[in-house]
């Protein structure tokens, strides 16, 4: 039986996350924190029932006696998902009723934030989560508390789109005051509609100081495909207002080709420098998404 995708309802954030998580099967699936690799610890003597696969044979073949490998993670890394609160994120699509066209896009990015703490927490990490738009509006440390996890989750179910523009850079160099110099697993929730060079350059610097960064582009069909089905169209800027009156007749296939090179443009600049982009189409069921996600990145780690 195919697992239904949550929408986001008044209260049901946690629930909805939840609910994505268990589809997952989680036990089959890593964190996402993609750093935290695991360190030879020491041994222990084997009893009935153990897992033989960690079993050291060769240690066996020296003393005729049963050891088993321990491990430990190599560095404790928490997970900070940034979410683009910005008004552009306060978009369905370029007709029809909101109610009737889907969520917008900062519904998606709440969910998936949600889904991706929720994943992490349960599997024994830790996570927090941020909401930006001209700057860090908020901010909640990482946690690997279930109740607290309902609570950070309970103020972004509450979080609404800003007016004005988003400014990832700013707000990730603020995220990074915080940290203390603790290297961190960064996963940006964002439509990632900005001028591709200052998002590859705050990029960088968090690379090179030693963060993981994971990258999720959320974006509606409307933006990965102008409609032509419309006659007259008029498209306003909802960061900085200017409007335009245009046919989509006109203009379809310019705007194809200029969305498809600025896509083309996030990926080959996330590619190069390691990072991974997840694209994600607000009509596409977010399970499948995640799942994905998942695949890819296990395959990667392997």
């Amino acid at each position: 039986m195919p697992t239904p995708d949550p929408i986001v309802g008044l209260d049901g954030l946690y629930f909805a996350a939840k609910q994505l998580v268990d589809g997952l099967y989680t036990g089959r699936h890593a964190s996402p924190l993609r750093g935290a690799g695991i360190e030879f610890h020491d041994y222990r003597p084997y009893t009935p029932g153990d897992d033989l696969r960690t079993v050291d044979w060769k240690l066996y073949g020296r003393t005729d006696r049963y050891y088993l490998k321990r491990y430990r993670r190599e560095t404790d890394l928490n997970l900070h998902v940034m979410v683009d609160g910005s008004a552009s994120m306060d978009f369905v699509g370029l007709s029809g009723k909101r109610q009737t066209t889907g969520p917008t896009k900062f519904a998606i990015a709440q969910t998936l934030a949600a889904a991706l703490t929720t994943l992490a927490i349960q599997q024994g990490d830790r996570a927090g989560l941020g909401v930006f738009d001209g700057s860090l509006r908020c901010l909640h440390p990482p946690t690997g508390s279930p109740r607290q996890l309902m609570a950070m989750l309970a103020d972004l179910e509450h979080a609404q789109p800003a007016e004005g523009v988003a400014n990832l850079p700013a707000s990730l160099k603020q995220l990074t005051h915080t940290l203390g110099g603790r290297k961190a697993a960064i996963a940006v929730v964002s439509d990632l509609l900005d001028e591709p060079e200052p998002m590859m350059d705050v990029f960088d610097r968090l690379r090179f100081a030693g963060h993981e960064v994971l990258v999720f582009q959320v974006l509606t069909p409307d933006e990965l495909a102008l409609p032509t089905e419309t006659r007259g169209l008029r498209m306003i800027d909802p960061e900085s207002g200017p409007a335009v009156n245009t046919r989509p007749q006109q203009v379809a296939a310019q705007y194809r080709q200029l969305i498809q090179e600025h896509l083309d443009t996030v990926r080959r600049s996330l590619a190069a420098r390691g990072i991974d982009h997840t694209l994600v189409n607000t009509r596409e069921p977010l399970i499948g998404v995640l799942r994905r996600y998942l695949i890819q990145r296990a395959g990667r780690a392997k």
